[in-house]
């Protein structure tokens, strides 16, 4: 997936990812994913033993923006931790897997709960 990224764009992903938070943030620059692509690390969030990400894409940068606001004003303390999981649970519109809410703690749980329906445990691998 080729990914036009412009100047703005790659400063907004930045900007969101500093101060610490950037041990969540993947990027590519190589065949396909040349000049560069966004990842956010989700692993293991929607199903155990995955590793898997989200694409930052500038038709989504407002949503992962708005995960990390939202998760801050929810929990200042670990909130941010689990932003890039708000985010790609957000574009998924699909809930974690039961077993991370244990991680959560009750002031963001409604956030990922307002993602989409409640999850079925058999499918939850």
């Amino acid at each position: 997936m080729a990914n036009e990224a412009s100047a703005e764009f790659i400063l907004r992903v930045l900007k969101v990812f500093s101060f610490g938070e950037n041990s969540s943030l993947w990027w590519r620059m190589d065949g396909e994913y040349a000049p560069i692509t966004f990842m956010a690390d989700c692993s293991d969030c929607f199903w155990w033993a995955t590793a898997d990400c989200e694409t930052i894409t500038p038709e989504n940068i407002e949503i992962l923006e708005a995960a990390y606001r939202d998760a801050k004003a929810a929990d200042d303390v670990i909130g941010t931790v689990y932003a890039t999981e708000l985010f790609a649970a957000r574009v998924r519109k699909m809930r974690p897997q039961q077993p991370s809410y244990k991680q959560y703690g009750e002031k963001l749980k409604p956030l990922f709960d307002a993602c989409g329906p409640e999850r079925d445990r058999a499918s939850e691998g």
